[in-house]
């Protein structure tokens, strides 16, 4: 809503989170290309201006919510957006660099190591082959990543270092791309290495020659609905899953829901002080 403000250097956090285990290295929960949408975003409503956040959030085609706040928290820890008074933003340096179609892939590789827990894996794995997916996670736990966040910042980097391209010579390692190549399509054209086709993990094992599970257009969903069945926790870890990151997944689910449909009318997320999460469709 129009007035409204936020808190843009915790934006990617929720607020339960704050009361619980914290992590010490930062890292966004969603990923690079997420962070190219609000920059994106930002230089078709102000250009090289500030961008007031309600304008952005329309612009987006959203509310003034936590999954709001969380992109543009993802946007701020990849260094695409400087803050811009109380309630404003404005395109980076490098923010400016990554909507240029010339500049475009030289900044994403830049912004991928932006991060900082993106860089101390790079730094440590450099000309070396990446984990396996738990050791990797026990990894970021090793280097400051909380415990119950170790499966999502896992999942967000894979994400990121493709789309900033530094799996192009293989998902089992690093390597920084060369900045002289134009830029290609992130999201292929079927195939069984498309992006919504089988989970992270899947992807890898392919990639390493193992039998994956996972098969091209990713049952035909949309981006959007993939992306939040991609954020779900494994079986084994949904007993760690907390009511209030529950929640955060639910309302970003009813944003995208509504949007989707065009249907009139409002869907609530709440916590009760049970620790029991109800909707309540309006």
């Amino acid at each position: 809503m129009a007035g409204e403000t936020v808190q843009f250097e915790r934006a990617g956090e929720t607020a339960t989170e704050s009361k619980r285990e914290q992590s010490s290295i930062a890292f966004p929960y969603l990923d690079l290309d997420a962070a190219v949408e609000v920059a994106r975003a930002i230089y078709r409503r102000s250009g090289l201006g500030s961008c007031d956040l309600d304008e952005l959030a329309a612009e987006m085609k959203q509310t003034m919510s936590g999954a709001f706040r969380m992109k543009t928290g993802t946007a701020k820890i990849f260094e695409l957006v400087d803050k811009d008074g109380k309630s404003s933003i404005k395109l980076s340096d490098l923010g400016r660099q990554i909507v240029t179609a010339e500049t475009e892939r030289a900044a994403r590789a830049e912004a991928f190591m932006r991060v900082p827990l993106y860089s101390a894996i790079y730094d440590k794995y450099k000309g070396h082959l990446l984990p396996p997916p738990k050791a990797l996670e026990r990894e970021m736990q090793s280097v400051g990543v909380s415990s119950k966040q170790t499966d999502r910042a896992r999942q967000a980097f894979e994400r990121s270092a493709k789309q900033a391209f530094y799996f192009e010579s293989g998902e089992d390692r690093l390597v920084r791309p060369r900045a002289d190549l134009p830029t290609r399509q992130i999201e292929k054209e079927g195939g069984e290495d498309d992006d919504f086709g089988g989970d992270d993990d899947d992807r890898r094992d392919r990639n390493r020659g193992e039998k994956g599970k996972g098969g091209g257009g990713g049952d035909g969903y949309h981006p959007f609905v993939q992306g939040l069945l991609d954020e779900l926790p494994k079986t084994d870890d949904f007993g760690a899953w907390e009511v209030e990151d529950q929640a955060e997944w639910l309302t970003a689910a009813a944003g995208i829901f509504k949007l989707l449909s065009k249907k009139k009318g409002r869907i609530t997320i709440k916590v009760e002080a049970s620790n029991s999460t109800t909707a309540t469709g309006q």
